[in-house]
């Protein structure tokens, strides 16, 4: 059989650099051997596609996830949408004794949504447990609360930075990432391996549904003794996706040991905005005490930056506010300095408030932005919002500055900080050019290779990814609509995968 697989009659974006189309693809062994306009070969086929003129995209990246907790949180409560305490105590009283696991999590909690503007705390959990240990998660992952037997294994010191205390007692909220971090890395790890690499597969199962081809996947940091990154490094090729692996260690020697091309992901400079740790040049409007925090003193920073630049792997690191894009932007430039430049790619995730200086200095040293439409999406608004909640409206509006990074010459990556916001690449190209807030919008052909050719270069992967041309992976996904032709209309956010290819093979339909 001369070819497996041949998609035709579609209207095929291939994201070349001269971004033609085409209306049919043949695929041999897992990779594209032809396009073309007009009638595909005459020639035997495992498996002919009719598209009947459906849109067809590169598959798609989504390049920030911390996978194993965003399985986690499709197996958990989510908290987004309740509105007092009571109704988070009324939601895990009601999963607890419907559970037959020793843990229920709830997931994606605001503290600012609710009437109290507050986690609940051990007590208040303990009235809703049933006996189980029970653990909230922060919508942003940078905090938690955990009831009294939830406690007993995050095992944090009462002296940690973040541990709140109630007449003088822990009250198991943790508001900082030190403590949150250490409590959701024991509770993590106290789990056996076949839950936790459930949970990864859950996570990439529902990537594929959305599109998703290909994952910069980030491990370490949240299981205890990095078990997750033993397991998706044994069992990574298992996955219906392409696995980019982050190991989020401060230790570069560990990923050298390990073989892998990079280290970090989401090391985090600073917090997050809902917790005041986000590091602002000025105070929050919400909490004008405030400006959040650096975690990291600039030599703890050079050092692991410094090491990964002399090793010739890539690194990289969480930074939220201008005061963290400041310390990572000027340790990347000073290592460059220092030991000369090479292709490695370093990259700055989130990169949500940057200056126009910062902006200028990123195309400079040839940074990759690794960015997250979802915030903004879920978040602001052109008149309120979280965001101008915490930031006023001014600030609200700089934020995640597309438009500005990308009209400088900055290649940006797209992602969905899962479980921060849901892996939705789709969704998210629909706000990056039909935005709530359209002072940040762009052209569809900048927000579509956010999370195709972008995305692939980001992860060193652009000769086998990121577009539709011969001899690359033949990755696709299939769609509803085509979006340039609903760029600028509110069903733009209908767009949806109703097929999704990974090496030739279907992976998912609708």
């Amino acid at each position: 059989m001369e070819i497996d697989l041949i998609l035709k009659n579609g209207n095929i974006v291939t994201m070349d650099p001269a971004l033609e189309k085409c209306n049919w693809v043949a695929v041999k062994g897992g990779k594209i051997t032809g396009r073309g306009i007009g009638a595909p070969p005459d020639t035997d086929a495992g498996l002919v596609i009719d598209l009947k003129g459906k849109t067809v995209l590169p598959g798609l990246a989504d390049c920030h996830v911390h996978t194993l907790v965003a399985g986690l949180n499709l197996n958990a409560v989510p908290l987004q949408h309740a509105k007092n305490i009571g109704e988070v105590l009324a939601l895990m009283r009601r999963a607890c004794r419907e559970a037959d696991s020793e843990w229920v999590f709830g997931a994606n909690y605001v503290p600012q949504n609710v009437q109290e503007g507050r986690y609940p705390d051990r007590w208040e959990l303990d009235s809703a447990s049933d006996g189980k240990k029970v653990m909230i998660m922060a919508a942003t992952l940078h905090g938690c609360a955990v009831n009294s037997e939830g406690m007993k294994v995050s095992d944090v010191p009462e002296d940690m930075p973040g541990v709140e205390k109630k007449n003088g007692c822990p009250s198991g909220i943790f508001s900082s990432d030190e403590s949150s971090f250490l409590a959701t890395a024991n509770v993590l790890g106290s789990l056996p391996d076949g839950i936790l690499w459930g949970f990864i597969g859950d996570c990439c199962a529902n990537a594929v549904s959305k599109g998703v081809t290909t994952m910069h996947g980030l491990f370490g940091q949240f299981v205890k003794g990095d078990r997750d990154v033993d397991l998706i490094l044994k069992n990574k090729d298992k996955l219906p996706l392409e696995m980019a692996v982050f190991y989020q260690t401060w230790d570069v020697k560990q990923a050298l040991d390990l073989g892998l091309p990079r280290v970090g992901g989401c090391l985090t400079l600073d917090g997050a905005l809902f917790e005041y740790t986000m590091a602002n040049f000025e105070p929050y409007s919400s909490a004008p005490a405030l400006r959040g925090v650096l975690y990291h003193n600039d030599d703890e920073v050079y050092q692991v930056v410094s090491k990964a630049h002399a090793a010739d792997l890539q690194c990289s690191m969480h930074a939220v506010g201008e005061r963290a894009i400041d310390q990572l932007i000027y340790t990347y430039r000073r290592v460059i300095m220092e030991q000369g430049r090479k292709d490695l790619r370093h990259r700055i995730e989130h990169f949500c408030l940057p200056t126009d200086g910062q902006i200028a200095m990123a195309k400079d040293l040839g940074l990759i932005l690794s960015m997250q439409p979802g915030f903004t999406y879920l978040w602001d608004r052109a008149k309120g919002g979280e965001f101008e909640f915490c930031l006023g409206r001014a600030r609200a509006d700089r934020w995640d500055p597309f438009h500005r990074i990308i009209g400088a010459g900055c290649i940006v990556c797209g992602g969905s900080d899962c479980p921060v916001t849901p892996v939705e690449p789709l969704v998210d190209i629909a706000s990056c050019v039909h935005g709530h807030n359209p002072i940040r919008n762009i052209p569809v052909d900048d927000a579509i290779r956010m999370y195709t050719v972008n995305a692939a270069y980001a992860a060193g992967l652009e000769k086998s990814k990121g577009s539709i041309e011969v001899g690359k992976d033949a990755d696709f996904v299939a769609v509803n609509m085509d979006p340039y032709e609903h760029f600028d209309q509110d069903d733009i956010y209908d767009l949806a995968a109703e097929m999704t290819i990974k090496a030739g093979t279907v992976v998912y339909q609708r």
